[in-house]
């Protein structure tokens, strides 16, 4: 049998309470919580919520993410740092380039229809290594053997048309096509047919390593 004091226990009640307050949240509110945590995290004054053992035990039986995250392997890049968010708050995809593979969308799929999650971020980051192996093998008929599955990667991008509207050559406009990207990432997921634009947010964003903010990609 466990024996908690009462103090723990009113830790529990409050983060159970704050992560059923964020299932229900509408998803503009719920981009404000995470535009108003990157600008804790910029203004060096993080709160750090969600990071305790109440949140653990408020989030053992069941996850109420208020927020989808695709983002970047980099590890430079960390949604819950740069949002200043916790256990249970984001559903983080990462992979290098933050793209979208089919396992990825079912990843994104199952939070949107067996979580609710309602709102998706596309978290694209300056200096991106998978975009910068793109940009100077964009002409490349073929890599060294050795470097097989980051072709794949590049060549994944070669395919996406945000891509081949950029100009060339890619190597002067690396920032292009990271927004390019982003916006391709996007694109793939508002094609899905549950996806209900009325109900979900997807909105590309993108993350500044030099100076840690996070703004809307347009």
């Amino acid at each position: 049998m466990k024996f908690y004091s009462l103090g723990f226990l009113l830790l529990v009640l409050v983060a159970s309470s704050c992560n059923d307050s964020l299932k229900e949240t509408p998803a503009h509110s719920n981009i404000t919580e995470l535009t108003l945590g990157n600008q804790r995290f910029l203004n060096n004054q993080p709160i750090h919520p969600h990071q305790n053992k109440a949140a653990v035990l408020a989030n053992e039986k069941a996850q109420h993410p208020f927020a989808v995250v695709i983002t970047c392997s980099d590890s430079r890049v960390s949604p819950e740092i740069v949002f200043d968010q916790g256990i249970g708050d984001l559903f983080v995809i990462r992979n290098a380039g933050n793209l979208i593979t089919d396992i990825d969308m079912g990843s994104v799929e199952y939070a949107v229809e067996h979580l609710k999650t309602k709102l998706i971020i596309v978290l694209g980051h300056t200096e991106c290594g998978a975009i910068k192996a793109f940009v100077e093998n964009a002409d490349t008929k073929k890599l060294e053997p050795k470097h097989d599955h980051i072709e794949d990667i590049i060549n994944t991008l070669k395919k996406e048309d945000e891509e081949k509207q950029v100009p060339r050559p890619y190597k002067t406009h690396l920032n292009e096509c990271i927004v390019a990207n982003i916006k391709h990432s996007t694109n793939q997921i508002l094609k899905n047919t549950w996806i209900d634009q009325k109900e979900i947010q997807v909105i590309p964003m993108l993350y500044d390593i030099h100076t840690g903010r996070v703004t809307r990609v347009n």
